[in-house]
């Protein structure tokens, strides 16, 4: 499975992080997210919730941090691609 695929806004993540806050069982928000249209087992879950707060954890150089915003803005100014909202 390619997550890049099917998570595709940041509430999604936030929505898990919850879920799983709340004590909520991993199959039980993968169930959910499916239910949602996001087609998601438990292990991927507990793998996307274990790597989002790793993200914080190491400095990009500013170099590279500015190559991905120019990359997000020419992402959103394109109108050849989909809106995520239509998944």
């Amino acid at each position: 499975m390619y997550l890049k695929d099917h998570i595709v806004r940041v509430e999604n993540i936030k929505t898990m992080q919850n879920l799983d806050a709340a004590g909520i069982d991993h199959k039980v928000i993968a169930m959910f997210l499916s239910c949602e249209g996001i087609p998601m087992q438990s292990a991927d879950i507990c793998a996307i919730l274990n790597n989002y707060d790793a993200l914080g954890s190491r400095k990009i150089p500013s170099k590279k941090v500015q190559a991905l915003i120019n990359a997000k803005q020419l992402g959103e100014e394109d109108e050849s691609l989909p809106c995520p909202a239509s998944y």
